[in-house]
């Protein structure tokens, strides 16, 4: 609940041409298609804890609802940014869904729908990836870059320092 009035808070004061950025990284999860739209029969969530630091579907944000509350909370003309590190996430934030038409999306994700995120012992791959190619861009003097370069230094990242079995992905709008 505090992370949906989170994103209501702070995506409501986002306007025309700002950007509106959802970081996670956490456990994700499947939960079964309750409106008929997964290919696979699954939805994909974000599972949160209750306020005792419990887990259970409760309180995890499915990616229907995630769709539906961020285009409820965030300017149409707001470049919003999702970067999802969690298991299950390919599709978390559903941007195939037509409730995104008219919004400029990029959401890019640890793993597809049906693999899990792997783990550094100190934080998600595909965070520490992302990281890591930040930093060498700055290294090399790249100081102006899309998300789409970030995307693909990480992929680089990823291939060459952790060799992960998961596919770091990409989706827009």
């Amino acid at each position: 609940a505090n992370v949906s009035k989170m994103i209501h808070k702070v995506g409501s004061q986002c306007g025309p041409e700002d950007h509106f950025i959802f970081f996670y990284a956490g456990h994700g999860s499947n939960l079964p298609d309750q409106d008929g739209d997964e290919d696979d029969g699954q939805d994909e969530a974000f599972c949160f804890v209750d306020e005792y630091g419990q887990t259970s579907p409760d309180c995890w944000l499915r990616d229907d609802d995630f769709a539906k509350l961020v285009t409820s909370s965030v300017h149409r003309n707001t470049k919003i940014l999702i970067l999802a590190d969690c298991c299950h996430s390919g599709t978390v934030a559903d941007i195939n869904k037509t409730i995104w038409d008219g919004y400029r999306v990029l959401s890019i994700s640890g793993c597809k729908d049906k693999q899990t995120s792997g783990d550094t012992g100190k934080g998600g791959i595909f965070t520490h990836a992302m990281l890591l190619a930040v930093d060498g861009l700055k290294t090399r003097e790249v100081n102006s870059y899309t998300a789409h370069e970030l995307y693909g230094e990480t992929l680089a990242v990823d291939d060459s320092v952790f060799n992960s079995a998961q596919d770091i992905t990409m989706q827009k709008r």
